[in-house]
């Protein structure tokens, strides 16, 4: 979480960052100045993440029409399909997420790559 933190604090983005486990979020921050409803799309681009096992972005991709191909099928599921939900994989088992929002999709994923990539340095260092 501390990573995530420190990463939107340094650009000066007002974010909500969630982390999950496989079924229910177990932490959840939102920062001073972070709209409302970044709690809430947070938690569901973790909860996305986790469950599908792949970056929110690359569902967002396959939901969006690009080059006259979609699957616009996605968009009817109780999913949020928007960059900012990362996956974290412990030994090839996913095991959790991190969701944010609160800025521009890219920089919504830069923090929770940040969370993600500090938790896989504390993993490898205990391993």
């Amino acid at each position: 979480m501390s990573a995530g933190e420190i990463e939107a604090e340094k650009n000066g983005w007002k974010v909500t960052i969630a982390i999950t486990d496989t079924s229910a979020p177990i932490m959840v921050k939102r920062c001073n100045g972070a709209f409302p409803a970044s709690y809430n799309v947070a938690v569901e681009k973790a909860r996305t993440a986790v469950q599908f096992q792949k970056k929110t972005g690359d569902l967002e991709k396959s939901a969006n029409v690009s080059d006259g191909n979609s699957r616009t099928a996605l968009l009817s599921a109780p999913y949020v399909l928007m960059r900012g939900g990362v996956p974290i994989f412990i030994n090839n088992l996913c095991v959790g997420a991190v969701g944010v929002s609160g800025v521009a999709p890219d920089q919504d994923e830069q923090v929770a790559n940040a969370a993600v990539d500090a938790l896989n340095q504390l993993m490898k260092s205990k391993l």
